[in-house]
């Protein structure tokens, strides 16, 4: 047996307290306890407030939750826990317990550290690749948005990639292993679409190399070596089983899966409906600019983020002190035309920065396309290619549409600009490679120094052309911006032409850009000059790039992802930072308007059993020795309400789809997320935005005089239950009014009539005219063997008596047999009834609300949400993972023996 040497070990360790410190400093306000503000965790804690509340109180997870779009299930809006599950554990491990987002960092330090010990790079010059990997500008930007499970999966394409070229190419063990491990715990963050472009890396490297083997007559041996990936990505993705499963069956039924109707809003028909994935339009929203591409190499090519130059307090300093004549343009553009100056000058909808990737990293990437003959770089260089050709999206439609059309998958995922993470990837990568090449075939470089100097000199020329004149390389303003301009051109009374004034701004900005490129590639390209020629060492060239590469990305970082003070108050204040808030700010991230203690207040007189939960709560907490103060009474207190109630509310303030404050405090109509149910989405289409818009504008002139003439006429409003409306105030000084729907229908109601119609257009067209007091529209295809027996009977009652997210019983009784709709979410997948717990049928009405046959007499309705692919996925997720332990126990077991007996 070997002799175990320290001094092996010695540069691991050393790169894991490097990742660490820098983690660490980077963001150093965790170590003193505070947390990183991020929008979409916001977002996320809305969505999933009451699903936490659930699992904190009765320590189950509700698989359904009713605060958004009327109820939909919590796959996707909740991290959705399973039990004894491989990837959960080694998710937490493998951040070295870290607080967030300091463990984000380190994930992705440490990922792309262990792909280069795969490809046996020096573990310096690893350190190096990991250090550029992790801070280009988009992996910060997102940690910043709060796009966690984004983060993770990137963090862990590296060594997925590592275990692949290592199982093509050398230890099949170790890299079954890594494949196994890693996929297991992408799949578990739930990233599918980092996923899916990491499928694009393997598979060009795969191509390449099935070439190469089948040249060289070793396809036995390499299709040996495929099966035994194909079973290490298997096992990975068994343990995520049950998240995969009710995804893919809930995806049927989403904004990503097919529409059951052939028809538009509008009635007629709709040639553009999609039925197999999203529309091509929303998919190419965010499609990267040609020109924007630019920005790989030089970060504000295009200005930077889409924030107004006036609410960028640093701008705005320097113009008053630099160009005061182009600040007094801007203050006098949004002063008389309301039009705010974006900073960013791209054609994206939005963007919160650029991607940057660093300009030594794209020079190295490209000596290495030119200099290192090998598979790997060539099977890199395609992929990296096929990206940024991909990440233009409506900028190159052809290659666009053909990949929505006809490679599967493609058509599921919006933010084309999205896949250049593959580009982040592999740029580094072969960035790394050509180091690599230079400092052990050194002798090569040498007879090829002329070529190299050519390259290099080419690289700088075009940088510096590109700085003296941006505008033959970049558009200096956006399509809005010249559109306004051109709207404006013969109407503008100004004394100033603003299309040459925003030029010359930009002009500059882009030039400035450059010089800042410059200054660094031309460092890095002495010190790659002094290594060929002899004059420096390896260490020198490793540190000196190193050094290059943290102050360049760490610098732009910066400016997007900081931990900036706020003017005029203490440094040792608790509201000091601008990004960073406190513990309880960060858990309970929304406090309640006058409008949400108006609706709270309201149900506690109507329900006293509300006070007596919380107060209930509150002593369990004691008990505990929980510590709890304001913040942590809001949670309690909405909570309790929203277990203890099932009323709706429609806020008419917020879009319907962007609703991310209402459902934290209560049951609503609208909400946010990117896969709501598709008919769910139809009837906002079809209807309830159209309502939601009116009712805005009839509250808004008219306050409750307007409403109670206006609402009886809102079919979808009421029969979703929507008790309470938030409205603008006629009052300016008061922002919001609560109004009292009395024409909401309740949680259940008997009807008279059931309209049965064809398909799916019918149903929704019908919607419009339907007495939903007293009719329900019924599609055939939904009744199975249902007969619709009913004798309806005004005398019966039916009443929601106990709520849960996952359970609902109802009390009814009645001299008939009668049909009942209830206004919950149809979602077959999942939900049961039991009439006096008989198990039932039941039927969709009303195209999306649930509906069945009341027997006569008296008794208990329940509806359980038992989906039964959540148990399967809990018993695969338990046996896999046991599987995956053996197998690494056997592997780790073969190693050992092997070299005990060598």
């Amino acid at each position: 047996m070997k002799k175990f040497e320290f001094k092996k070990l010695l540069p691991h360790i050393t790169a894991i307290v490097i990742f660490i410190s820098l983690s660490l400093v980077y963001f150093y306000p965790v170590l003193q306890g505070f947390k990183l503000k991020q929008g979409d965790i916001e977002k996320h804690k809305s969505m999933a407030h009451e699903y936490k509340s659930h699992l904190e109180k009765y320590d189950e997870p509700a698989l359904w939750s009713g605060n958004m779009f009327a109820g939909m299930p919590t796959y996707l809006t909740s991290n959705v826990k399973y039990d004894l599950s491989i990837a959960s554990a080694f998710n937490a491990v493998y951040k070295l317990w870290l607080p967030h987002p300091a463990s984000t960092l380190f994930a992705y330090f440490i990922g792309f550290y262990i792909l280069l010990l795969c490809l046996r790079i020096n573990p310096w010059l690893s350190i190096v690749g990991a250090i550029a990997f992790a801070l280009s500008s988009y992996f910060l930007i997102i940690i910043e948005a709060g796009h966690t499970s984004k983060t993770y999966a990137i963090g862990y394409m590296a060594p997925i990639l590592g275990g692949f070229i290592l199982s093509l190419r050398g230890n099949i063990k170790l890299g079954f292993i890594l494949i196994a491990i890693f996929t297991a715990a992408q799949v578990y963050v739930n990233h599918l679409q980092i996923s899916y472009y990491l499928f694009f890396i393997l598979l060009a490297i795969w191509v390449t190399e099935l070439i190469y083997q089948f040249k060289s007559g070793e396809l036995k041996s390499f299709f040996k070596r495929t099966s035994f990936i194909a079973l290490a990505a298997i096992l990975g993705i068994l343990p995520n089983l049950g998240p995969l499963l009710v995804t893919y069956e809930y995806s049927k039924v989403s904004t990503r899966g097919g529409s059951d109707i052939t028809i538009s809003p509008h009635g007629d028909a709709d040639l553009h409906v999609n039925e197999k994935g999203l529309d091509k339009a929303y998919i190419t929203q965010w499609s990267y600019g040609i020109d924007e591409t630019w920005t790989l190499l030089s970060p504000n090519i295009k200005g930077g983020s889409s924030y107004p130059i006036l609410a960028k307090e640093k701008e705005v300093e320097r113009l008053r002190k630099e160009d005061p004549r182009f600040f007094n343009v801007v203050v006098e553009e949004y002063q008389k035309h309301q039009n705010a100056i974006s900073g960013y000058f791209g054609n994206q909808p939005i963007v919160s920065g650029p991607v940057y990737i660093g300009v030594i990293l794209v020079l190295l990437a490209l000596l290495a396309l030119i200099f290192v003959k090998d598979r790997l770089v060539y099977g890199l260089g395609a992929v990296t290619l096929l990206a940024i050709l991909l990440s233009w999206g409506k900028n190159m439609m052809g290659l666009t549409e053909f990949f929505i059309d006809y490679i599967p998958g493609y058509n599921k995922f919006r933010a084309v600009a999205m896949i250049l993470v593959i580009v982040e990837l592999t740029i580094p990568l072969m960035a790394i490679l050509f180091l690599n090449h230079l400092m052990n075939k050194r002798e090569e470089l040498i007879k090829e120094k002329k070529k190299l100097f050519i390259i290099l000199g080419v690289f700088v020329a075009v940088l510096v052309l590109f700085y003296a004149s941006p505008s033959t390389f970049v558009d200096l303003t956006s399509n809005k911006e010249e559109a306004l301009l051109n709207a404006r051109a013969n109407t503008s009374n100004t004394g100033y032409n603003l299309e040459s004034e925003l030029i010359s701004y930009r002009s500059d900005i882009v030039s400035s850009s450059i010089l800042y490129s410059l200054k660094f590639v031309l460092l890095a390209i002495i010190l790659l000059v002094l290594f060929v020629m002899g004059k420096i060492k390896q260490k020198v060239l490793i540190i000196g790039i190193g050094v290059l590469v943290i102050v360049d990305l760490w610098s732009v970082d910066k400016e997007y992802l900081n931990n900036e003070t706020k003017p005029n108050v203490s440094k040792t204040s608790s509201d000091r930072y601008l990004s960073w808030i406190k513990p309880n700010e960060f858990s309970v991230p929304y406090t309640p308007s006058p409008v949400d203690v108006q609706i709270f207040q309201n149900e506690s007189r109507l329900n006293p059993e509300i006070q007596k939960n919380i107060q209930n709560r509150v002593n369990e907490l004691k008990k505990e020795n929980s510590r709890f103060d304001q913040r942590k009474m809001i949670d309690i207190e909405y909570s309790e309400l929203m277990e203890a109630t099932h009323y709706r509310v429609l806020n008419t303030n917020a879009r319907l789809d962007q609703d991310v404050r209402t459902p934290y405090f209560h049951k609503t109509l609208g909400g946010y997320h990117g896969a709501k149910m598709k008919r769910y989405q139809d009837i906002v289409d079809f209807y309830l935005g159209i309502e939601h818009y009116q009712l805005k504008q009839v509250l808004a002139q008219g306050g409750q005089a307007g409403l109670a003439q206006y609402i009886p006429t809102m079919n979808i409003t009421n029969m979703l239950n929507a008790k309470y409306i938030i409205g603008p105030n006629p009052d300016p000084k008061v922002q919001e009014k609560l109004y009292l729907n009395n024409y909401a229908q309740g949680n259940a109601w008997f009807i008279s009539k059931a309209i049965v119609v064809p398909n799916a257009d019918s149903a929704i067209l019908g919607l419009e005219k339907l007495d939903t007091n007293n009719e329900i529209i019924v599609e055939k295809g939904d009744l199975n063997d249902i007969q619709l027996k009913n004798q309806y009977d005004k005398s019966g009652k039916i009443e929601l008596t106990e709520y849960q997210p996952n359970y609902l019983r109802y009390k009814y009784s009645t001299n008939s047999t009668q049909l009942a709709v209830f206004s919950e979410i149809y979602y077959a997948d999942g939900w049961k009834a039991y009439v006096n717990e008989k198990e039932v049928p039941y039927f969709r009405a009303n195209y999306i609300l649930r509906a069945m046959e009341v027997p006569q007499g008296e008794g208990v309705i329940e509806f359980k949400f038992e989906p039964e692919t959540y148990i399967i996925g809990k018993y695969l997720t338990v046996a896999s993972s046991l599987v995956i332990l053996l197998l690494i126990g056997g592997f780790v077991y073969s190693e050992f023996k092997e070299e005990k007996e060598s």
